[in-house]
């Protein structure tokens, strides 16, 4: 047997134990029939690396759960941006309306961050990963953390965090979790996004009494009692696909 093996050709008889921290060497008899240029307990797990044929697809996702939180990402080279989720570029194309009222190219949007950058007294350096939370509402924006060298190329990456934003479940996600009717879960939808039920029912043509009892219903399946609750709730699964 292997172990009987390296048991003998490490004790040659004597009480000593065969010290698995050192290179251990199979018996002339044994290397001969398995060649290996490696100590036996020297063998790292070796996994091959598969290319991710979904990455991409992964990534489309994660940007989608991060935007209904009203995250966005901004990918910078310099003084140029060339790359923006939808909801970053939402989030700039706003301030170029502040700005200079109207929406333009890369160009303004690059000034537009720039703009809420300076707003937060901050720098964004070549290489970095930086996280600003801006509100166009109080007019603020801060920086909330920033990596410096995160990337070594290049590049620099910034993560915009929309304070006004309302997080928004998808309907999907509320049918599958709660099981709400189609009509329950239109209705969850606008309160999430910030929505009285007043004109939740005068747009969709609904009685006081009728909209009421559909509320009713959330707090049933949500296991809510109060308004407020179930929207903290909806924003809260907001990031479920």
């Amino acid at each position: 047997m292997l172990v009987l093996h390296l048991i003998e050709a490490s004790g040659k008889g004597n009480n000593e134990m065969l010290n698995l921290n050192q290179s251990a060497t199979l018996p002339s008899s044994i290397a001969s029939l398995h060649p290996c240029k490696e100590s036996i307990f020297n063998i790292s797990n070796r996994a091959p690396a598969w290319p991710d044929d979904n990455l991409g697809e992964k990534r489309d996702e994660l940007r989608a759960a991060l935007g209904r939180i009203g995250c966005g990402q901004v990918l910078l080279i310099r003084d140029r941006v060339i790359e923006a989720s939808a909801t970053a570029r939402a989030i700039l194309e706003r301030e170029c309306c502040h700005i200079t009222g109207r929406v333009t190219g890369r160009e303004t949007l690059y000034g537009a961050l720039k703009q809420l950058v300076n707003r937060a007294g901050a720098k964004i350096p070549v290489g970095s990963t930086s996280w600003l939370a801006t509100s166009s509402k109080e007019g603020i924006t801060s920086l909330v953390n920033q990596i410096v060298n995160a990337r070594s190329d290049e590049t620099s990456t910034v993560i915009l965090l929309d304070l006004d934003a309302h997080p928004e479940p998808t309907p999907r996600t509320l049918q599958r979790l709660f099981g709400f009717t189609a009509a329950e879960t239109q209705i969850a939808v606008e309160l999430a996004r910030g929505r009285n039920l007043l004109d939740i029912a005068r747009s969709r043509r609904l009685s006081r009494t009728t909209i009421r009892s559909h509320l009713a219903a959330l707090f049933v399946k949500t296991q809510t009692r109060r308004q407020v609750e179930l929207v903290a709730l909806l924003g809260r699964v907001a990031v479920l696909p």
